[in-house]
């Protein structure tokens, strides 16, 4: 009745976890920047700049937590390779949210000189 096969880490359980709840901040924060009090960029959206900031941080640990997940021994790696995946992708998705918000204020925004 011994089963041969490694258990799922913990580790990796709790990075996949971290990554979904912030791949939910990535989606909200991505709704509430393309509202349109907010894309028009009339005034500085510190509510997006905050989820931004925050879903940035959620992210980092969910990649933090799949790295040592992936270097544990003796455990499946699965949801630590997931979890990795989805925080990665989420970084560059974080990144592209954040160019298209200073973009869209540059763009309300043009500077008088034109530099």
């Amino acid at each position: 009745m011994n089963d041969p096969r490694p258990r799922h880490s913990a580790l990796g359980i709790a990075a996949l976890v971290v990554s979904l709840v912030a791949l939910v901040v990535f989606a909200v924060t991505a709704h509430v920047a393309h509202l349109p009090r907010h894309a028009g960029m009339h005034e500085v959206p510190v509510a997006v700049l905050v989820m931004l900031f925050v879903g940035l941080g959620v992210t980092v640990v969910g990649l933090l937590l799949g790295i040592g997940s992936a270097l544990q021994h003796q455990r499946r790696r699965v949801t630590g390779v997931l979890a990795l995946g989805l925080a990665i992708t989420l970084l560059w998705a974080q990144a592209s949210l954040g160019s298209w918000v200073h973009q869209q204020w540059q763009d309300a925004h043009p500077s008088v000189d034109g530099s």
